[in-house]
């Protein structure tokens, strides 16, 4: 169903099936006054020309307004069942503005240690590091995903090197931007056909190889209750970047399937399995954006949550090339027909099974992957300013990562800017730093000694 005008100035739509699923996993971390895989995206930016106005904090309060115009489903909010929008009065966008959008003006903080300071919050958040010159948007995952996100961090770039007044904007035309539930751009039927059943039980079939995987050992038991979120940034050098780049080229593979071949490598070498003989399972991510019919394809539906993926395994028997072979291959066929029909049907059976059991299965231990791989195409490095004086936004660094409070970490990969970057975030209470360490420089070493 679409977003529907249930009272004056107030839209409304059905929360749909994987944002229900998602919100569910996210909300189970706020009794720890956490958000489970609450997604956060960091900018580090310089500004020159027009822009050094001394008006900074300022420009970031109008960009900031001029987002939420351009993306109104940044200020929805979710009850149980649906998904509501209020188009706000000049009253309501300040009070929304100082509620969302907040200047760190601690010298001493970080991004870790803003990281380690989220809360769940109603709406998407924006945070912003004067000291090192850094903006960060950290959003529930229901709301939206990896690319989106980015997508959202560039659309505030674009809006800080703009001079429009959010004032000038017709507020109240902004509904006509919120952003549809997967379902409804997949038209996909409340009632599962034959078909969808079938394509379900296929795409619940993959988490049965979940069983018998490698993991790497842990501190705690399985009453230890998760810490904060931690991260292991790693940016490789362009130099390196090229030859290995160059080395995926000439192999015929994609650079993120030589990755994944050697975070499959990692985890067998740190695994706390008997000899490292299980098989080692992680999950195909993809970002369902460009299956999609337009304009649902565009950065304009950043703000939404389309995203699916499916679990594979390889063997301990296998080497560095054909695993690299073997996840080429599935990166490379992308998703099915069948996996796109069954996106309703599979949230509300894997729904079904959390509210039975609480989880998925035993808690799992490896190092799973995420990827937006060139994220350029998300994020522009340059945003002009078009008045009188040259104003220039320039983006120096990116980073992507989330909320974890599982024994299961996340390698989270990209490229920005002629290099390859990393990011592994881990919570404190399973892992220390030393281990995720070696975790990271069994990956890149995985990737040097390939090319």
């Amino acid at each position: 169903m679409p977003w529907l005008e249930v009272s004056p100035s107030h839209w409304q739509r059905p929360l749909g099936e994987n944002e229900r699923m998602i919100k569910g996993i996210g909300d189970k971390g706020h009794a720890a006054g956490r958000e489970h895989w609450s997604i956060t995206v960091l900018g580090a930016f310089t500004l020159s020309g027009s822009l050094q106005d001394g008006k900074l904090e300022e420009r970031l309060r109008r960009a900031w307004q001029l987002l939420r115009f351009r993306h109104p489903s940044i200020a929805s909010t979710a009850d149980i069942d649906t998904v509501n929008y209020l188009v706000p009065d000049a009253e309501a966008l300040e009070q929304w503005t100082d509620e969302t959008l907040k200047i760190v003006s601690d010298p001493e903080a970080t991004s870790e240690s803003l990281f380690a300071s989220f809360k769940p919050s109603p709406y998407i958040t924006g945070y912003f590091l004067p000291h090192t010159q850094k903006f960060a948007l950290h959003a529930a995952h229901w709301r939206t995903d990896g690319y989106g996100a980015l997508q959202l961090l560039n659309a505030f770039f674009d809006a800080l090197a703009s001079d429009l007044d959010p004032a000038a904007p017709s507020w109240g035309d902004e509904p006509s931007r919120l952003v549809p539930s997967i379902e409804e751009v997949l038209e996909l039927p409340e009632k599962a056909t034959p078909e969808i059943l079938a394509a379900t039980a296929e795409c619940l079939r993959s988490g049965a190889l979940v069983a018998g995987s490698i993991g790497l050992p842990y501190l705690g038991d399985l009453d230890t209750k998760p810490g904060g979120t931690h991260r292991i940034r790693r940016s490789l050098a362009q130099t390196a970047t090229t030859t290995i780049l160059a080395a995926c080229q000439s192999r015929g593979i994609t650079p993120l399937s030589a990755v994944h071949a050697s975070l499959a490598a990692a985890n067998y070498a740190g695994s706390s399995s008997a000899n490292g003989a299980g098989h080692y399972t992680s999950t195909m991510r993809f970002s369902l954006r460009p299956y999609l019919k337009e304009p649902y394809n565009s950065a304009q539906y950043a703000s939404a949550l389309y995203t699916g993926s499916y679990m594979a395994k390889v063997p301990p028997s296998n080497s560095w090339e054909e695993n690299a072979a073997e996840y080429n291959k599935l990166y490379t066929a992308g998703l099915s027909h069948e996996f796109l029909i069954a996106r309703r049907q599979f949230a509300i059976q894997v729904q079904e099974m959390l509210n039975r059991t609480g989880n998925l299965g035993p808690p799992r231990s490896e190092v799973d992957i995420s990827s937006v791989e060139d994220a350029e195409k998300l994020v522009s490095p340059l945003h002009r300013n078009g008045s009188k004086g040259g104003g220039l936004l320039e983006v120096k660094d990116i980073s992507l990562g989330l909320e974890c409070l599982a024994r299961e970490t996340y390698l989270f990969f990209w490229t920005f800017k002629g290099k390859i970057e990393f990011n592994l975030v881990y919570n404190e209470a399973f892992y220390d730093k030393v281990s995720m360490e070696k975790v990271m420089d069994s990956v890149v070493e995985g990737l040097m000694t390939m090319s």
